[in-house]
């Protein structure tokens, strides 16, 4: 028996999923997490209420779906870095550093992880869930890119990988994230990345030289 209503398509579910991000990034950005309401949220998408619950199941797995996606699509671009360590270790470490640092940089990530410290004091959990699938995986990434470079003899990581990925990101962050989630990082960036990035190489290859 034939049906006059065909299920939606994945790619449809898709751009749906997309429009809804979209607007609840912009509508979190406005009103912070606890004064955003899924009804705002729907009608900035452009859908229904049940729209936006048949995607997410609730407002705080949409806050955390919108900085994991951000966080997810700047990590891809970190992947032909990844896939292997180059030839020269100080270049690639500076190319992946400056990756992570605009990484961090992009307004929109910066907007997101501003409002999850917000929330945090009274709903750590926001907190516990954008570190658990934002932060980390990141994390865990470059920490397996830092070993490939331990195993080929260039750096010293005998115990803890992710420790050293951890370090190595800090370091790039030096003071410029911080500016960025206050508001007081001047326009352009790219300098002030690469000049922090330097600093940043040359200190983690001295405290990690076999």
């Amino acid at each position: 028996m034939s049906s006059e209503v065909a299920a939606p398509s994945s790619s449809r579910m898709t751009e749906k999923r997309r429009h809804i991000l979209e607007g609840a990034r912009a509508v979190f950005a406005e009103q912070g997490f606890e004064r955003a309401s899924v009804d705002v949220i729907a009608a900035r998408a452009g859908v229904s209420k049940a729209t936006v619950y048949n995607h997410f199941a609730d407002k705080k797995a949409l806050f955390v779906a919108a900085v994991v996606e951000e966080t997810d699509a700047m990590r891809a671009s970190l992947g032909a870095c990844l896939d292997r360590p180059g030839d020269e270790l100080e270049q690639a470490l500076q190319a992946i550093g400056e990756k992570i640092a605009k990484l961090w940089l992009t307004p929109k990530v910066a907007a997101l992880y501003r409002q999850a410290i917000a929330e945090a004091a009274h709903l750590p959990e926001i907190g516990r869930m954008v570190f658990e699938q934002g932060t980390l995986p990141l994390e865990e990434a470059l920490a397996a890119y830092l070993s490939r470079w331990h195993e080929g003899g260039a750096l010293r990581i005998d115990d803890d990988p992710r420790a050293a990925a951890v370090t190595f990101i800090a370091l790039c962050h030096g003071d410029l994230v911080t500016r960025m989630r206050l508001g007081v990082l001047e326009d352009p960036v790219d300098d002030a990345v690469r000049a922090t990035v330097k600093r940043a190489v040359r200190t983690f290859v001295r405290a990690y030289s076999p």
